[in-house]
């Protein structure tokens, strides 16, 4: 086979939800971007209202610093990035209007640059802004250190050229230069207060923990893009009070609908609901250098102490996929059926708790409005471990300082992981030892080793064997409870055209900025 349809392969095996075989990644690389939305003749003008679940002080439009749904929604609104992704989980040109690695190493990879592409600021886009805003990662605490830990380099090609140079290969690289970290800035840039992209909108307002609003730029290189004239971006926390600005129309879309708000909008003539099935998942992590949660026998209890088709069935209402405690989804090319499935099981949590000498001492699990669906996980395990004797005290906090105060930060806590377009991706932010966003503090040279294997091969079959042996580690570890993978439900108003499911996140992959439009 060559080395183009090796490529194509992987790509079509690394996403859950390929509904074709994919061409190649040139071939892909040559497609033309296109608006997502399937109406015919969108409607120009008027300003999209978008309440949010979550957010806080923390907000930000430095891409390096990216950790919240509102931030990729800004991302996606002020910046773009080299590629983006297809429905089919494949790279697309963006920026970058064509991209091929160089050789069959798969360890340097060529981007041509689009010309003509300008910054709100009224400066052309060059080939150092992209070397810039890629190689700033690895001298910052970036939330994509790990990311970009396997760049070696960022190589100028004249102009309109860049040359990545990887420390190992990755089959799946063109993915990874199209996550949010990766947004492009102006070369030396290192104030966000006023953020100056390449996007489909300017900013107009950014205000951390309130608001951020943007109006159209109009020398966007996309044509006719954006539909819109600008949008403004702020929170309900309330959820009743979401859906109620939403039917009211207050507001044209709200995030994160969870309940009977969902019923509300479904029921209604003004609305409606956009799902969209995804690997994202909450859980209860459990440091594995702090006690109690350090004991494997009390993590092992708290395993055997969920009602995983409970939570499905009655608090998302069937709308996700019951989870094995790992990061793989099943039914997806690369899980591992031959593990047990973890269900509710009193006898066994009560001997793993025994083990443990944990004993009634009370052990604090903490959740947060900012952590969809936690203090429903976090209920079902208390109300199962009183049947054990085991006392948890389930403590609430904050939405705006749980993620840098509280989550992972306290031996027991709520954490809420957004699915990354393959599974590599996902494994090296979460997973790897010393990653960013590893809040259990999980280390395993094995499975550091086993990732960077299975980047590295486009082969199916053994890309799945060493996927499924790093299931296993995790699954034995026990470091997370994940009782399901949960599908988005987003609010819209019969206003909003243009949005699909793009399973790496809500509202088009949070890329409302460039597809949205409003009907009269």
């Amino acid at each position: 086979m060559s080395m183009e349809g090796k490529i194509s392969d992987a790509y079509a095996q690394s996403f859950p939800q390929r509904r074709s075989v994919l061409l190649g990644l040139l071939a892909g690389a040559a497609l033309p971007i296109l608006p997502v939305a399937a109406q015919s003749a969108p409607r120009r003008g008027g300003t999209l209202r978008v309440a949010t679940y979550t957010q806080s002080t923390n907000d930000t439009c430095d891409p390096a610093k990216f950790v919240q749904a509102g931030d990729y929604m800004r991302a996606r609104s002020f910046y773009n990035t080299l590629t983006w992704i297809d429905g089919d989980g494949r790279a697309t040109p963006e920026i970058a209007e064509a991209f091929a690695p160089m050789d069959d190493s798969l360890k340097r990879w060529q981007f041509k640059l689009r010309s003509g592409v300008t910054f709100h600021d009224g400066s052309k886009l060059v080939a150092e802004d992209v070397r810039f805003s890629i190689l700033r990662h690895k001298t910052l605490a970036s939330a994509a250190k790990q990311l970009v830990a396997n760049i070696a380099d960022v190589k100028v090609d004249g102009p309109n050229s860049i040359i990545i140079e990887l420390v190992t290969p990755d089959v799946d690289f063109p993915l990874v230069v199209g996550t949010y970290h990766f947004s492009i800035i102006r070369d030396g840039t290192t104030d966000f207060a006023q953020p100056n992209g390449t996007g489909p909108f300017r900013v107009k307002e950014f205000k951390p923990g309130l608001r951020t609003s943007g109006t159209r730029f109009d020398d966007y290189w996309r044509p006719n893009l954006p539909y819109l004239d600008g949008f403004e971006l702020f929170t309900i926390l309330d959820p009743e009070a979401r859906v109620n600005a939403l039917l009211s129309g207050d507001v044209h879309v709200v995030n994160e609908l969870r309940g009977p708000p969902i019923d509300h909008v479904q029921n209604s003539s003004v609305a409606k609901t956009l799902v969209t099935h995804t690997r994202r998942v909450t859980g209860i992590v459990y440091r594995m250098d702090l006690e109690p949660s350090a004991n494997l026998e009390f993590r092992l209890a708290m395993a055997h102490l969920i009602d995983r088709k409970r939570f499905l069935e009655t608090i998302l209402k069937g709308r996700g996929v019951i989870a094995n405690d790992h990061p793989f989804m099943p039914g997806t090319p690369f899980y591992n059926a031959e593990l047990p499935q973890r269900a509710l099981d009193r006898d066994k949590a009560k001997f793993h708790f025994a083990k443990s000498g944990v004993g009634t001492t009370p052990v604090e699990v903490h959740v947060s409005e900012a952590s969809p669906f936690s203090i429903d996980i976090a209920q079902l395990l208390q109300r199962e471990a009183s049947r054990i004797g085991l006392n948890l005290d389930v403590r609430r906090n904050p939405s705006d300082s749980f993620y840098n105060n509280v989550s992972g930060f306290r031996p027991v806590s709520a954490n809420s992981m957004h699915p990354r377009p393959t599974e590599g991706m996902n494994l090296n932010l979460s997973w790897r030892s010393g990653a960013a966003w590893n809040r259990p503090r999980f280390a395993s040279p094995e499975v550091d080793k086993l990732i960077d294997q299975a980047s590295a091969t486009a082969d199916h079959d053994a890309r799945k064997g060493m996927y499924g042996r790093i299931q296993t580690l995790i699954y034995e570890s026990a470091a997370m409870t994940i009782p399901s993978f949960i599908s988005y439900v987003d609010g819209l108003s019969n206003k909003v055209n243009g949005l699909t499911a793009l399973p790496i996140g809500p509202l088009n992959g949070h890329d409302f900025a460039n597809n949205a439009w409003l009907s009269e």
